[in-house]
């Protein structure tokens, strides 16, 4: 492998090359599985993508959706793609909490007054 012939693709050119390599190879994409050929055949031209392999496979349903808008699978595979998801942090937030355990249990407990909740200033009006 020569290294003078090694494209790297990152996001910041994601779209742009696939699409390019797409035109100049004259592919057909009409599912999801010629974007998974096409991008085995990038690969095997010495094209490698620096990045997550989630934001590679977004970028391929993206690409396959704009080319077969009307195809129900690929539409529902970028609706899905773009629902909120929760992450693993929001998800744990109730795991912060500190089990204290049954109120019953909590013993003798002093709670001190703290005073009268009306301020000084509205009584005078």
């Amino acid at each position: 492998m020569d290294p003078e012939n090694v494209k790297i693709v990152t996001p910041d050119n994601l779209h742009k090359t696939i699409l390019e390599f797409i035109k100049n190879g004259e592919l057909v994409i009409g599912e999801y599985d010629d974007m998974k050929e096409c991008i085995l055949k990038m690969i095997r031209a010495f094209y490698f993508f620096n990045m997550d392999r989630d934001r590679l496979r977004d970028a391929m349903e993206d690409i396959t959706f704009a080319f077969c808008p009307t195809d129900d699978v690929n539409k529902d595979r970028v609706s899905r793609g773009l629902e909120y998801e929760y992450s693993d942090e929001e998800d744990s937030d109730d795991e912060d909490v500190e089990d204290v355990g049954d109120v019953e249990d909590v013993g003798d407990v002093e709670i001190e007054e703290i005073g009268n909740i009306n301020d000084d200033s509205t009584e005078n009006h």
